[in-house]
Order: structure tokens, then C-alpha cells, then sequence
């Protein structure tokens, strides 16, 4: 597999057309409304981002990001606690 894609590891940057856009529009800007609050965030980010990051590397953008969001891995959730791990 090739090298990730600029945008997955990018630092957000507002200005539309840089690489880092992408991550920014959805970690901080507005598209971060259409999932953070979801009671499955981490679903509701990969549905978002279906089709505007390629595919061998959507679930890996989608893990980094939401733990950039909320401070910790999707994976320590469980389903069980809504606030994250402790």
C-alpha cells in the first residue's frame, strides 16, 4: 500500500485548497456539528467522509481523527461510556 494520503496526517488548516483542509473542515470547522454529537460519532464521521477519502484508508482517518476530537481512542468507548474512558 502507498504512503497515506497528505491529508490524513496534515495539520488542519482553514484555508480552503490547503492540504490540511479536509481535516479541518471536520475536526473543527463546521462539518465537526454533523458528528460529534452522534450517539455513534465514530460511524457518523466515517459515513461523512465516505467517498472524500479513499477507501484503504477511510477507517484509519476516521480512528485519528476522532481522537484528535475527543482526547482519547474510539476503541476505549466500548459502546458503554458516553463521556470516554474514566
Amino acid at each position: 500500500m502507498a504512503s497515506n494520503p497528505a491529508h490524513i496526517d496534515a495539520v488542519a488548516d482553514p484555508r480552503p485548497g490547503s492540504k490540511g483542509y479536509l481535516k479541518w473542515y471536520w475536526t473543527k470547522g463546521p462539518g465537526l456539528a454533523k458528528w460529534r454529537l452522534s450517539p455513534h460519532p465514530w460511524t457518523a464521521l466515517k459515513r461523512e467522509l465516505r467517498g472524500k477519502v479513499p477507501a484503504p484508508y477511510l477507517d484509519a482517518t476516521v480512528s485519528k481523527w476522532f481522537e484528535d476530537v475527543f482526547g482519547y481512542p474510539s476503541g476505549a468507548r466500548k459502546g458503554k461510556n458516553p463521556v470516554g474512558p474514566g
